[in-house]
């Protein structure tokens, strides 16, 4: 499978898409991915697939086959390994978004928006063909300028500066407590949760801990950093508690998750396998 990731070149737009990643596979192998939880969330647009999609109760699974039409998915804050089964040829399109930048496209539930099975079509209602036109299009960069185009022309940019400000100060100044968080934006644990919840689609304990785990998983893979050092660093005084905490959201263990893994252009981190069915 050819995996190809395109950052934004429109200086607006990078604030609100993280990259575009395009997935190709034109053969009927059996394919398997897992993806490990992250802080952005994925529009996921497959041109002839029939996509299952089951997330709860300990499970997080895709299982891709064979289709007729367009569908398209949304995936994200996961709090476990995102498993994939590829049965068919694959073209697909995703968009990554940043923290709370979908909700500069749309206002729609976070909870309608993850059972729809047509989910660009809920966010942009209004263009019937621009599918067709992203799809026609068989060289990557070029179908990145058109996505490109057409996301600055739906920008609404309706984003509240509370969340912004809160995701600056994580991000700036490594604030992982909540009630540090609530006291520096002078609002309520009540109203930080509601804020979350509404503009990211998680509450603000579920994100910093998604985040924690990305920042050890960042450390785990620069060479000759020690699992003491890597603990360390993102605030764990309790080594079987880091283990722990990282064993729920990775499927592995620190120590074992280094041999598996791979990195794709820096950005995406995954386990690809193939196998027969």
């Amino acid at each position: 499978m050819n995996s190809v990731i395109i950052k934004p070149k429109n200086e607006i737009l990078k604030k609100y898409i993280q990259y575009f990643l395009f997935f190709k596979k034109t053969d009927d192998e059996f394919l398997e991915y897992t993806t490990f939880p992250n802080t952005n969330l994925c529009l996921a647009i497959y041109k002839q697939n029939k996509v299952s999609y089951i997330y709860g109760s300990g499970t997080n699974f895709c299982d891709i086959t064979i289709g007729n039409t367009f569908s398209s998915r949304l995936y994200g804050f996961h709090k476990m390994p995102f498993h994939v089964n590829i049965h068919t040829s694959l073209d697909q399109v995703c968009i990554v978004f940043n923290s709370s930048a979908l909700r500069a496209f749309t206002g729609a539930s976070y909870d309608d928006l993850m059972q729809s099975e047509h989910v660009f079509d809920d966010i942009f209602p209004t263009d019937k063909n621009i599918l067709e036109e992203i799809f026609e299009i068989t060289d990557f960069y070029k179908r990145a300028e058109k996505l490109e185009d057409f996301l600055c022309e739906n920008l609404r940019d309706n984003i509240p500066g509370k969340i912004d400000e809160a995701l600056i100060l994580i991000n700036t100044q490594k604030t992982l407590n909540i009630d540090d968080l609530s006291g520096t934006l002078k609002i309520s644990e009540a109203t930080l949760f509601r804020l979350f919840k509404n503009q990211l689609g998680q509450n603000p304990k579920s994100y910093l801990k998604t985040l924690r785990f990305r920042n050890v998983l960042n450390d785990l893979l620069k060479p000759g950093n020690s699992l003491t050092a890597v603990a360390y660093q993102n605030q764990y005084y309790d080594q079987a508690h880091f283990i722990k905490d990282f064993k729920v959201l990775a499927g592995f263990s620190p120590k074992k998750i280094s041999d598996k893994i791979s990195v794709s252009q820096k950005d995406l981190t995954w386990i690809c396998n193939k196998n027969q069915d």
